[in-house]
């Protein structure tokens, strides 16, 4: 009768525990033991056994087996099987066993997944392979100069069953090598005879063959091969699967097949088609083909250069009693910056005034979309890139920028408001160096800033590995650039909130002071040839962000070198193109255009000089200063005016009824309560001192000053979405018609989305916009001498072309007269017309210095390459 094992009658009487209670598991169910305990032998378990250990003791010998290659042709070679090569520990050699092979049935062995860790820094294999190509470079320079001497202009040779460049030494031990030789037509297997004077790779090079490996390589691709594909590279991108799989299907349709005749776990394995086999070995010929090809560039540069200063020296001693009176300077640019550009750097006089436009016209631009993955690595060093600034100069800019911004700012009369500029701060994305343009986690480098010049050719490139474009990479550029000219040279750089830079150094003030169509001196130069750089760099973008990060900065760099020789090189036509199409058409235009409005060019310029002093004063950006503030006293008057509201409503209904003494009293307290309230919200009203510091709105209604921000900043906000709108069908007008890159199906659709997204939200605050123009008109004063706002058309393609859209909302009065550009339309088309005539005459003024400087350049470089050619040291260029 023991009360524990009585059962409790109700839930609340049962035994608990505390936690998670008792764990209970079901009972064990008792097994037969002969099927339990006794073993069995599977089927064939113990032949696998043997055959693993078999396998894993084969593996564990100290020598290796390699593949035989077999050279299965339409015609017989010399040696169709290639010799058996013996192994060895060069980590260049292309591997045949890391391709795949199509085989038989595999062995019935589970394969077993293993998560493997990639590899993300150079291991001692990879720095001691590229140490092995960087020491192997100099040494084919003569080779490959002698070939290219025996074939300029001449029909290719014809590689024999064995080649030698022995030059028949006594010591000489020939050594017999055979290799594949990929071609453009086939594929052969070639015996090589290498020796002290002439080693393998010279041999090969010798005859126009480039080693995939530094060391016993198995594979060698035709030079003539690889200089078409760096000529198709300048054309397009980095394609080494593209041609790996083309060259295997070429040879395949003619016959040529690559197999493999490996003995390979016991089993021979004959004739088993190669999936991919040359890609690795195409990947390490392109890349170590361009160096070798940049080596002899630069040695030849080397000697040409040398000229160049002996003919520079005799021109400035024959040239010093000989010059003209003038203000500017005798000086020479870099000789790096002439080659990259003569007609903007190969002027030999600098110190022209920037409100004359200055010697040189530059633009800067920052670009997200070349990124580079962090997973995909990095590797040695192999290329130095003459077009980025080094990392730690861009590095040591940031923090002498970071040291200025402590020190108290300096005292300095802006051409712009600050107001002016602090919208285009807040507006742009350029101008936010904090804001992450690309995910740091993903990215190790987030984009490329370019400089260029005014003919679209580039200078300089900075990396950018920060979130944001910073202005440390754009004052870095304009640092290096100053470090290669003249004292005395002038720049105008082009910088799409170059208003921002200048002050830590597209508002309409912005734009009366840096827009160049408004600048004194800079023609027809636009800054936007950023953009069009970028649009032959977009290829590339896929590419770079799954090669290595060297790998990614010699492709930009080799594709910028490609860009700017054809760019270089059509100078003369662009010169000629912009005389035709921009001084002659447009020009003409323009001209046209002043005569119609008939109006005299002097009184158009004296309306300019008033429109630019008063979208220029402090008065038409200060206001802005107050719009938070009366924003505040707006809210405390509506609060105010609710609760004056609700007093009255509860009066009246108290007066209904008969109240007692102490609910009116109450009441009355409230009154009095609020009206000391609304006399503190007038006193704060009056302490904005907002007649005060600005007499000219002394007398306009408050509810009108307030209405008459918003829409000011609303038209702000309405003209930055019509502006972003119409360079979205721009981009798909022009993609259509032909003039640019085709889309795609996914980036039109995403583009189309895009708009339909944002066309709402810009329709509504064009709306909102008229709103205000309606709220004004009927708030309005015309003793107050206010321009109104007009309002805006809601169609598009009309508001595209209506001019109103880039006028801002005049918030100061007019003292006098309401001035002649602001309500006479035919004075504003005169003044832009004035405007692009006189940009037009500035700039055939600068295409003819242009002119000049390219002749003398191209006289110059002549008589630097004659004199090279006549020098003791013309060795080098003797055999090119």
């Amino acid at each position: 009768m023991s009360s524990s094992s009585t059962l409790r009658p109700t839930r609340k009487a049962q035994l608990t525990s505390s936690g998670l209670g008792t764990h209970f598991v079901s009972p064990r169910k008792a097994r037969d033991k002969r099927k339990t305990q006794t073993f069995v032998e599977l089927l064939g378990a113990r032949a696998k056994r043997h055959r693993l250990l078999a396998e894993m003791e084969e593996l564990m010998k100290p020598q290796c087996k390699e593949p035989n290659l077999q050279v299965t042709s339409p015609q017989a070679s010399h040696n169709d099987t290639a010799e058996h090569i013996q192994c060895t520990d060069d980590a260049t050699a292309l591997s045949f066993n890391d391709v795949d092979t199509v085989e038989g049935p595999s062995l019935n062995i589970p394969a077993i997944d293993t998560p493997v860790k990639r590899r993300i820094v150079p291991d001692r294999s990879t720095t001691s392979l590229y140490s092995n190509w960087s020491t192997l470079i100099p040494a084919l320079i003569t080779p490959l100069l002698r070939y290219f001497g025996r074939t300029q202009g001449k029909a290719l040779e014809n590689i024999l069953p064995v080649i030698s460049a022995c030059a028949g030494m006594p010591s000489c031990t020939l050594k017999r090598t055979t290799l594949i030789c990929l071609f453009f037509d086939r594929f052969v297997s070639i015996d090589v005879l290498s020796c002290k004077c002439s080693t393998l790779p010279q041999v090969l090079v010798h005859h126009g063959l480039f080693p995939t490996a530094p060391s016993q390589p198995r594979m060698a691709v035709s030079v003539d091969l690889l200089a078409f594909y760096r000529a198709l590279f300048e054309r397009s991108c980095d394609a080494i699967n593209a041609l790996a799989s083309a060259l295997k299907s070429h040879y395949s349709r003619r016959g040529f097949h690559m197999t493999d005749t490996e003995v390979r776990f016991n089993r021979v394995l004959k004739g088993q088609l190669i999936q991919d086999p040359f890609r690795r070995g195409l990947g390490y010929a392109v890349q170590w083909f361009d160096i070798l090809q940049i080596q002899v560039e630069r040695q030849l540069e080397t000697i040409v250069q040398q000229s160049r200063n002996r003919v520079a020296d005799f021109q400035t001693s024959l040239h010093d009693n000989n010059l003209p009176p003038s203000t500017l300077y005798p000086s020479r640019c870099a000789q790096l910056l002439v080659q990259r550009c003569p007609a903007c750097f190969g002027g030999v006089l600098h110190g022209r005034p920037t409100n004359e436009g200055g010697d040189i016209h530059i633009a800067m631009d920052g670009n997200f979309h070349h990124r580079h993955h962090r997973a995909a690595g990095d590797c040695p060093p192999f290329y130095d890139p003459i077009y980025f600034v080094p990392k730690h100069f861009v590095d040591d800019i940031g923090r002498r920028i970071d040291a200025q911004r402590k020190q108290p700012p300096k005292p300095h009369t802006p051409i712009v408001p600050d107001e002016a500029v602090d919208q285009c701060e807040t507006a742009y994305e350029a101008a936010d160096g904090k804001k992450q343009k690309a995910a740091m986690d993903n990215f190790d480098d987030t984009g490329i800033m370019a400089l260029i010049c005014r003919h679209d050719i580039p200078v300089f490139f900075a990396n950018i590995d920060s979130p944001g474009e910073q202005q440390k990479y754009s004052v870095a550029l304009l640092q290096h650039l100053f470090s290669l000219l003249p004292p005395e040279a002038t720049v105008v750089a082009l910088y799409d909130v170059g208003c921002v830079l200048a002050r830590s150094l597209t508002k309409w003030a912005c734009q009366l002071v840096y827009n160049p169509r408004m600048c004194l001196g800079l023609g027809l130069s636009d800054g936007e040839g950023t953009e069009r750089l970028w649009s032959r760099f977009v290829r590339l973008i896929g590419v770079e962000r799954t090669s290595s990060r060297q790998r990614r900065l010699w492709l930009i760099d080799r594709q910028a070198a490609a860009i700017g020789s054809d760019m270089r090189d059509d100078l003369g036509d662009w010169i000629k193109r912009r005389l035709r199409r921009g001084i002659g058409e447009q020009g003409s235009a323009a001209q046209d255009l002043l005569e119609r409005c008939g109006i005299p060019v002097n009184e158009l310029k004296t309306e300019w000089s008033h429109q630019r002093h008063s979208q220029l004063s402090i008065r038409t950006h200060a206001p802005a200063r107050l719009k938070k503030e009366l924003d505040t006293v707006l809210v405390l008057q509506a609060d105010l005016d609710a609760s004056d509201r609700a007093l009255q409503t509860t009066r009246a209904m108290l007066e209904k009824d008969s109240p007692s003494g102490d609910t009116l009293e109450a009441l009355e307290s409230l009154e009095r309560g609020h009206d000391r309230l609304m006399n503190k919200v007038e006193a704060l009203y009056s302490s904005l001192n907002v007649h005060q510091r600005f007499p000219e709105l002394q007398g306009v209604n408050l509810d009108f000053v307030h209405t008459l921000l918003m829409a000011r900043d609303l038209k702000i906000n309405v003209r930055k979405r019509a502006i972003a709108s119409f360079f979205e069908w721009d981009k798909l007008d022009r993609a259509v018609g032909g003039a640019q890159q085709a889309l795609g199906t996914k980036l039109h659709q995403h583009t189309r989305k895009a708009i339909a997204k944002r066309q709402p939200a810009l329709m509504t605050a064009i709306r909102k916009f008229n709103s205000y123009c309606e709220r004004l008109e009927y708030l309005y004063n015309p003793t107050w001498g206010i321009p109104l706002p007009a309002p805006l058309p809601t169609k598009l393609t009309e508001l595209r072309s209506d001019s109103r859209l880039m006028e801002d909302v005049w918030i100061t009065p007019s003292i006098g007269e309401v001035p002649r550009w602001l309500e006479d339309s035919h004075v504003r088309d005169g003044i832009r017309a004035l405007l692009k005539r006189d940009r037009c005459e500035e700039e055939q003024i600068r295409l003819s210095i242009e002119a000049d400087n390219l002749c003398c350049f191209f006289g110059d470089e002549f008589a630097a390459l004659e004199l090279a050619l006549c020098l003791p040291e013309r060795g080098l260029i003797s055999l090119f």
